[in-house]
C-alpha cells in the first residue's frame, strides 16, 4: 500500500475533509427535522410511544437543542425498529406507521453521521499505525 504522503495534496486534502462535509450534511438533516414543522408530525406519529412521552415530559420543546435531543431519541425507532420495540423505548405501531418521508429523513441523518464517525475512526488508526 502507499504511503499516504506520496499522496496528492488535493487528494489528501479530500481524505481529511470528506466525512466531515458527511456528518455535516447528516446533522443538518437532524436539525432541520428538529426546527421545522416535521418535528410536530414526528411527535405525533410516535405518540403511543412511552420512550417519547418520558422525553416530552423530560425535555422541553422550547429550544432547538432539546428538540434535536428529542428527535435523537426517535431515530432508532427508523434505523433498526426491533431493538427499540424490545426495549420498550417506542411503540411497534408507531414505528411501523411513520410516514416514510420522515423515515427516510431519519435514516439519512443517522447513517450520514455513523459513516463520518468510523471514516473518522478509522483514518486516524490507519495514519496513526503507518498503514496509510
Amino acid at each position: 500500500m502507499t504511503e499516504f504522503n506520496s499522496w496528492p495534496d488535493s487528494l489528501q486534502i479530500a481524505f481529511f475533509l470528506a466525512p466531515f462535509v458527511i456528518g455535516a450534511v447528516g446533522l443538518g438533516v437532524h436539525y432541520h427535522l428538529a426546527g421545522s414543522r416535521h418535528f410536530e408530525a414526528l411527535c405525533s406519529a410516535f405518540k403511543n410511544s412511552p420512550g417519547l412521552i418520558e422525553d416530552l415530559r423530560y425535555w422541553t420543546t422550547i429550544s432547538i437543542r432539546t428538540r434535536a435531543m428529542i428527535v435523537a431519541g426517535v431515530t432508532l425507532g427508523a434505523v433498526c425498529p426491533t431493538l427499540v420495540v424490545r426495549r420498550g423505548w417506542l411503540n411497534e405501531d408507531d414505528c411501523r406507521n411513520c410516514p416514510i418521508h420522515l423515515k427516510r429523513r431519519l435514516q439519512i441523518s443517522f447513517w450520514s453521521t455513523a459513516v463520518a464517525g468510523i471514516w473518522i475512526m478509522a483514518g486516524w488508526a490507519l495514519i496513526e499505525f503507518g498503514k496509510l
